[in-house]
């Protein structure tokens, strides 16, 4: 198995990236006894010690990246990393949070990422305190979990159509405070808005998305509030609210979009998704070694 971990690990495969016409390049790296891959958009104009931001797609997603994404880091010199999640007993690659079928899965997730952070930033000399999670569906789970059991592993969470399973509601409670933002459609029928007690779809109990949002909130201990409206890219009769909790000791924000009729995406067609998170993020940005 060594031998053949080895052998791997200078193997690269090239993706193109229809949208911008830029390659993805897809990496391997021993962890473990296994072969774990990860995809990366890297600037042409990225500078050393560049932020990063790592997605992680949703449950069995074809999707492993975004284009728009791509086309913000291209803008704001940051890389993005798509790491692939590993399979479960039904053969749905994803991230370890609690789904019945993830059962059989012997994978931290946290150590996982630790050790991925390791590899990217130090293969592509890229910054190790500026680097961020974004996630969507089941990606977005891993941003909760992360939070509540590894907060200082990232900067900054951003989820979409993410959820907090009641099992690591209950039994973690937030030991630092954390900057975090969820978007969120609330006619999302995977990730119900309102929560899911009795477990009616399927992927284990969750918490509605409010009471998720400001327990993060609570955490940070935010003291203020501020809710705006406007309307939907697409459609005028549409709305999105942002609510904005502040004003904490740490200066960490927790934001929620919650997109009115949204069902379960990216939410591209609703807001800015890919550009939304990015501002997030970079309200967080720590100096770089080099301006120090």
């Amino acid at each position: 198995m060594k031998k053949l971990i080895i052998s791997l690990l200078g193997a690269i495969s090239f993706l193109t990236c229809n949208a911008d016409k830029k390659e993805i390049v897809k990496y391997e790296f021993a962890y473990g006894d296994t072969i774990r891959t990860y995809s990366m958009y890297l600037p042409d104009t990225l500078r050393q010690n560049a932020p990063l931001v790592i997605y992680t797609h949703g449950y069995g997603s074809k999707t492993r990246w975004r284009t728009g994404l791509n086309a913000t880091a291209e803008r704001e010199g940051f890389a993005v990393c798509y790491p692939d999640g590993a399979p479960d007993s039904r053969g749905k690659d994803g991230w370890k949070v609690g789904y019945p079928p993830q059962d059989s899965m012997n994978i931290d997730e946290a150590d996982f990422f630790a050790k991925l952070k390791e590899e990217v930033c130090s293969r592509f000399n890229l910054s190790r305190e500026n680097s961020f999670m974004a996630g969507m569906s089941n990606g977005g789970d891993l941003c909760y979990q992360l939070a509540f059991t590894a907060p200082g592993l990232f900067r900054a969470y951003a989820s979409v159509a993410g959820l907090l399973f009641e099992c690591t509601y209950l039994n973690n409670p937030l030991p630092q405070a954390v900057p975090f933002m969820e978007i969120h459609g609330d006619a999302d029928k995977t990730s119900m808005w309102e929560g899911d007690h009795d477990n009616t779809g399927g992927w284990g109990s969750y918490i509605p998305v409010p009471l998720a949002v400001s327990t993060m909130a609570t955490a940070n201990r935010c003291c203020s509030m501020r809710t705006e409206t406007f309307p939907t890219l697409n459609d005028p009769t549409r709305t999105v609210t942002r609510t904005t909790y502040y004003d904490s000791p740490s200066g960490f924000d927790v934001e929620v979009y919650r997109i009115e009729g949204g069902a379960h995406s990216w939410h591209v067609k609703d807001i800015d998704t890919h550009n939304v998170v990015w501002r997030f993020f970079s309200k967080y940005l720590l100096p770089s070694k080099e301006d120090r």
